[in-house]
């Protein structure tokens, strides 16, 4: 093994990447592709982008286009391969030509959804030499000698639908995703309000857009749509309101939220954060989702965050804490649901209890909307609220 991809394998090892995409590691030819797009060409002052693809079977779909391995070699691969259109293609360990794709993949929304088509390790380095790694728990990425982590957005998903189960999976991933893979990235500060149910007049009135889009039907998972959207939550102040379908109804709302909610729920580091934990308080009938204009997603119902998506830096993946290792936690053993009514905020919650304390230690259980002491236990406590909504 040469110098380089031995080096790097002990440093995937630390940041985690070993464990997550084994695949990285196992093989030889893999690792030192790794290593080849770490280590970008410079032609003319530029960067040349690259990209791989590592599959995890042998089949491809059929709309994709493939060069053999047997007419084309890896250095050859190396200089057509953009990590756009057109990647070269390992399977079980060995180099198996180039594949180029009907359309091209132009971002970190288009590559996570290319991820989840191939069910395979994709990785790109970009012409400003940042290299992103694709795979089923998140995207690992490598920018200064530094690794970062964004975890998949289905684990929030299943936060979130554990407290709005009337909430439609597959619409619920498409918005994740828009707030998490799109606007993030491009640090586009932004709030969407998802309604489960349409509003009534009164409910409108309360986050009446400045701008509407009936005639332009935008939808949040349309492709052709994001653009339009993405623009417009760029340069415009205010929400985004978004139908059962997720189809934008207009813009540039401002949130109105009532007194007891401006009571009960404590403000937070950023006004766009604070209206929207107490507009959804108020509004049982949508989830909103508020990206920050430095990166992390935030998700509320019902007063409460349901779920969270940021970046873990390399210093937390080194140290085991953060997104990363949070799979640890979540198979911890949970048990003794309970219905808990909050004097306080009025909010009926579920109690879950799981792994009993040490003896003598005692834990103390918050509401999650309003902070309010609830009980103490001689187990770990988590309590959250399950939406009551009925949808048609």
């Amino acid at each position: 093994m040469s110098a380089i991809p031995s080096f790097l394998k002990e440093e995937l090892k630390q940041y985690q990447l070993a464990a997550y995409v084994p695949e990285l590691i196992q093989h030889q030819a893999v690792l030192e592709e790794l290593s080849y797009a770490l280590s970008p060409v410079i032609h003319e002052g530029k960067l040349q982008p690259y990209g791989f693809i590592v599959l995890n079977n042998q089949v491809l779909p059929s709309h994709e286009s493939f060069c053999s391995g047997v007419d084309i070699s890896l250095a050859e691969a190396r200089r057509i391969a953009d990590g756009c259109h057109s990647f070269s293609l390992f399977s079980e360990g060995q180099f198996k030509g180039v594949v180029m794709l009907d359309q091209d993949v132009q971002n970190e929304l288009q590559l996570v959804q290319l991820q989840q088509e191939l069910q395979a390790i994709i990785c790109t380095t970009s012409g400003d030499g940042s290299t992103k790694i694709f795979c089923q728990e998140g995207v690992f990425i490598h920018q200064y000698r530094n690794w970062q982590y964004k975890p998949s957005v289905k684990r929030a998903l299943l936060s979130i639908l554990r407290c709005v189960p009337q909430a439609n999976s597959e619409i619920l991933q498409d918005i994740l995703e828009f707030c998490f893979h799109d606007l993030s990235p491009r640090k586009i500060g932004a709030t969407l309000v998802w309604c489960l149910v349409e509003p009534n007049a009164e409910e409108l009135e309360n986050m009446r857009p400045g701008f509407t889009l009936k005639q332009i039907q935008a939808r949040v998972g349309d492709q052709r749509s994001l653009a339009v959207l993405r623009h417009l939550l760029a340069y415009n102040d205010g929400a985004a309101i978004l139908n059962p379908q997720a189809q934008a109804l207009g813009i540039g709302a401002f949130l109105k939220f009532s007194d007891i909610s401006r009571k009960i729920i404590e403000a937070r580091a950023g006004t766009r954060h604070t209206s929207a934990q107490r507009f959804s308080y108020d509004f049982a009938k949508a989830v909103v989702f508020v990206v920050s204009s430095d990166g992390p997603v935030t998700v509320f119902s019902d007063g409460m965050s349901v779920a969270g998506l940021k970046v873990d830096t390399s210093s937390q993946i080194a140290a085991g804490v953060g997104n990363v290792n949070s799979k640890k936690h979540e198979e911890t053993c949970m048990f003794d649901l309970n219905d808990y009514h909050c004097q306080t905020c009025s909010k009926r919650l579920k109690l879950q209890e799981s792994m009993p304390l040490e003896l003598g230690v005692e834990a103390k259980l918050f509401c999650p909307i309003c902070n309010h002491q609830i009980c103490p236990s001689h187990s770990y406590l988590y309590a959250y609220v399950v939406k009551e909504l009925a949808v048609t």
